[in-house]
């Protein structure tokens, strides 16, 4: 089981986490249907659409006490999202350094932002944002090639289902990754 917070409408699950992170707890989930200022790598603007069966918009808080592979999070999180999408027969690429893509479109994007005090890790703050459910039309309201399962697939697809799943993919695989970092390659985009 999983501790989302959700809200229908949020700035950013981001800006929220930043603002709340004393009181978030590791492995809390914040969650929402609409981002209305939503942003990935260098503030770029992330589509928020709800329609169709919406799509993922959320925040997963860290609070690790290992923090040696800290480094690495954003690919880690990529691998998850990348196995997640496997699931639904896709075949995704990772494009350095937190995008993933399907046949060079944009599927999906990661972001991890760490807190400090002084020397002491605050906590990690990671955004997911995975097209889940984005028809060609609104498509088109991103200004690079992009994609989403249900674009890929023809089928609509459970965002709470998909959620679980990619939480628990995180999950099972997150103590080894704390202690052992990344193993292999994550499979790239060519350039």
């Amino acid at each position: 089981m999983h501790n989302i917070i959700h809200f229908e409408e949020l700035n950013s699950t981001s800006v929220y986490s930043h603002e709340h992170l004393s009181e978030l707890k590791n492995f809390d989930i914040v969650s929402c249907d609409i981002q209305n200022s939503g942003h990935g790598q260098f503030n770029r603007i992330w589509f928020s659409s709800n329609k169709n069966g919406g799509n993922v918009y959320i925040s997963i808080i860290l609070k690790p006490d290992n923090i040696t592979h800290l480094n690495e999070l954003t690919r880690y999180v990529a691998s998850i999202g990348a196995e997640t999408l496997k699931e639904y027969s896709l075949k995704p690429t990772f494009k350095y350094p937190n995008d993933i893509l399907i046949e060079g479109k944009k599927i999906a994007g990661f972001l991890a932002e760490s807190e400090f005090i002084g020397q002491k890790l605050k906590g990690v703050i990671v955004g997911c944002g995975i097209n889940l459910n984005l028809d060609e039309n609104e498509l088109k309201n991103i200004d690079i090639p992009a994609t989403s399962v249900f674009n890929e697939t023809k089928t609509p697809i459970n965002k709470d289902e998909f959620i679980n799943k990619f939480l628990d993919n995180f999950k099972n695989n997150y103590e080894d990754f704390l202690v052992n970092g990344i193993k292999g390659e994550i499979l790239c985009a060519k350039k």
